[in-house]
């Protein structure tokens, strides 16, 4: 019997195969009918190269056992296991749905609240796990599964193992997806259920941004950056998410295992807050320390206060001998003299006493003021790492707000403060929160960032899309800054960036009408401002309730300086007052096409589906087809940010001629089209839409 020919067979005499719906290097996945429960399933067989392999087929049979101990509605169940014609095969629970890979590369970035209560469904099929000593250690989205109601189910325990104890050393074939792994599993360590809360925070980090956190040319290169790189945090990919949520994911993808969440219900507890708006039930420990360690400096006062004696005047006052009578005139003169001397000596030490006893009310008062009343000093944190100024910022009385900001910085170490706000040394109210700004550090550009603080809108936009790079706006109100300028720029400037960096404007804004970068809970549809220009596409989108965001440039065949895409797409809904990206046609880059082709007639089919290299466009009428065929070269440029692998499908005139996936390494995939007249072309990159053109023949 052949694993990759079962079609109309039946297996066990009783699951009659009706469709191949998967195949893997190591086993083949058909849909089937289960004739005495008549009910749909799924049956994984091993292939058959791997029959003779003994420790495949025991991990096979252990995969089916741990699974099968499995019963939790976001778990994929096991039903059977058996083995016909030399073949072993397992009988699952039959999903009619797609996996979370297919769901995020049709979606891209999700809504921060799906992206929520997926993860919490992941997690709690994890946790049911867990409760039986079962780590899965591949979790990703390929391995979890969606039905048409959106229910997720984990599946492919294939390197789980059932543990005795808390941990497991990986060996062998044992480790997970590269692009998902913890770092103990990159470095052949200790994995325990905490590899599983790294890998669920990668898929969440991959939900919230669209993109896996890291990304390389080969699977080593991926695995030393889980080792040795710090991710980007997720609030700078994506600045729509909730600052709790940023802190739950990249509490989750913490290298460190001791610095993640210890068990999948802490984490899922958190993301039930999050949904919730509530404080995080993982940080309440951490407040209730800091309101302890403030009751203790104020205990610790209160027993110096009472341990304070201040000298009565009357403890320095001495009873006057009375001097006999018959003394002589001079022993009566020094009489005198000695106690004029003692009264002066009295009013010297009463003075001492006294300035002693003010300078200490002074002190108290200050230290009144500062520990005991409503105010602090705001102490400095440059160059402090985020826990180091967490834990000034405690001790003085404050809190570092849990919105932090991210720049490069060329001066300032990665993970460091570079700059804060209210300013060092600024008196403010106790237990008022401290905004960082920490480095991400040095981008290597050449290009140095403009300095935009104080311009207009206007003017910061020019002189930033003249240097080469992008923006991003945030609108805050300030009574310094007028209204329209900007207040504050990240990263500053002369900071060296890349072309297309961001620089993420602070602008103010009084007018309460206008639309803000803060979502109100409201959605509303994403207006089609493709072919507008920049002004007009700002306009309709203010018009809909919604801003501008960043604007990029490419090069296109539609006119310089209009919209030739936008994110979100036409048809979506946003929240009320986010923001709309653009990219903004710089022209051709090649002066032998022409910008503006005539969309009359369109080119003849001719090879077309063949593949790239030689693919055709097609002819869906309205042009002639007749005459000699012009050849074009259509190029699509792979994102540097994409996975290894990347579903390029091209689209001429509607019509699919070529869908292959490529290797992020080819850099470019070029197509040869032939035809007459004119063709809409279209490009999309694993389901995203990533060139619109008017290719003209003639």
């Amino acid at each position: 019997m052949n694993s990759d020919n079962l079609l109309g067979m039946t297996l066990g005499n009783r699951y009659d195969m009706l469709e191949k719906i998967g195949t893997g290097g190591m086993a083949v996945v058909y849909k089937a009918k289960d004739t005495l429960l008549n009910r749909y399933v799924a049956i994984k067989l091993l292939r058959d190269s791997l029959e003779d392999e003994k420790s495949v087929v025991s991990n096979f049979i252990k995969e089916a056992q741990s699974s099968a101990s499995l019963v939790h509605n976001n778990i994929v169940s096991v039903y059977d296991v058996g083995e016909e014609g030399g073949m072993n095969y397992m009988v699952m629970e039959y999903v009619d749905g797609i996996t979370l890979k297919e769901y995020i590369k049709h979606k891209g970035a999700l809504a921060w609240q799906e992206a929520c209560d997926f993860a919490i469904q992941i997690g709690q099929g994890i946790n049911e796990a867990h409760a039986i000593n079962i780590i899965h250690r591949d979790i990703k989205p390929q391995n979890i599964l969606i039905t048409k109601d959106k229910i997720l189910k984990v599946t492919d325990f294939g390197i789980a193992r059932a543990v005795a104890g808390e941990t497991t050393v990986v060996g062998g074939s044992a480790l997970g997806s590269v692009h998902y792994i913890s770092p103990e599993q990159a470095r052949g360590g200790f994995t325990d259920a905490r590899s599983d809360i790294y890998s669920l925070g990668v898929v969440l980090y991959e939900m919230l941004t669209g993109k896996v956190p890291f990304d390389g040319d080969s699977a080593v290169s991926v695995a030393l950056m889980h080792l040795e790189k710090d991710p980007v945090n997720v609030k700078c990919v994506n600045m729509d998410i909730p600052t709790d949520l940023a802190y739950v994911t990249m509490k989750a993808i913490s290298k460190e295992q001791g610095s993640r969440y210890q068990n999948v219900q802490e984490l899922v507890d958190d993301l039930h807050a999050v949904l919730a708006d509530e404080p995080l039930p993982s940080r309440e420990e951490m407040y209730r320390q800091t309101l302890k360690e403030q009751q203790d400096t104020e205990d610790e006062f209160d027993t110096e206060e009472d341990d304070l004696n201040v000298p009565e005047i009357s403890d320095y006052e001495d009873d006057e001998e009375i001097e006999p009578r018959g003394r002589t005139k001079r022993k009566t003169e020094v009489k005198k003299k000695n106690k004029k001397q003692k009264k002066e000596d009295r009013i010297a030490a009463v003075l001492a006493v006294s300035t002693i006893v003010v300078l200490m009310l002074i002190a108290a008062g200050i230290y009144l003021f500062l520990h005991m009343s409503k105010e602090a000093v705001v102490p400095d944190f440059s160059n402090m790492t985020i826990e180091q100024a967490t834990e000034e910022a405690a001790k003085a009385g404050l809190k570092i707000a849990d919105e932090i900001e991210y720049s490069l910085s060329d001066v300032v170490l990665e993970n460091c403060v570079i700059s804060q706000d209210p300013i060092a040394k600024k008196v403010v109210r106790k237990n008022s929160d401290v905004k960082l700004i920490v480095s991400i550090g040095s981008s290597g550009g050449n290009i140095a960032a403009p300095n935009v603080v104080n311009k207009t809108f206007e003017e910061a936009v020019t002189e930033i899309i003249n240097a080469g790079l992008n923006y991003t706006v945030k609108e805050e109100m300030s009574e310094e800054v007028p209204d329209g300028h900007v207040i504050r720029q990240t990263p500053l400037a002369g900071t060296k960036l890349n072309k297309d960096d961001i620089i993420n404007l602070h602008i103010c804004r009084k007018n309460s009408g206008m639309p803000t970068s803060t979502p109100t809970g409201e959605r509303v549809s994403v207006p089609s401002i493709v072919g507008l220009g920049r002004e007009q596409a700002e306009a309709t989108l203010q018009a809909n309730g919604l801003s501008l965001g960043s604007v990029s440039r490419s090069a296109s065949s539609a006119p310089e300086g209009t919209v030739i895409s936008q994110s979100p797409e036409i048809g979506k809904t946003a929240p009320k007052g986010s923001f709309v990206s653009v990219v903004l046609s710089r022209g051709q880059d090649n002066p032998s096409q022409e910008q503006n082709p005539p969309a009359n007639n369109q080119p003849s089919d001719n090879n077309a589906g063949q593949g790239s290299g030689q693919t055709g466009a097609s002819n869906q009428g309205g042009g002639t087809g007749e005459g000699e065929k012009t050849t074009r070269t259509f190029t699509v440029k792979i994102p540097e940010t994409a996975n290894d692998t990347v579903d390029v499908e091209i689209v001429v005139n509607g019509r699919t001629i070529h869908k292959e996936v490529h290797s992020k390494s080819e850099g470019t995939v070029s197509i040869d089209l032939k035809g007459s007249g004119t063709a809409e072309v279209q490009a999309y990159i694993d389901g995203s839409k990533v060139s619109d053109r008017t290719i003209n023949f003639d």
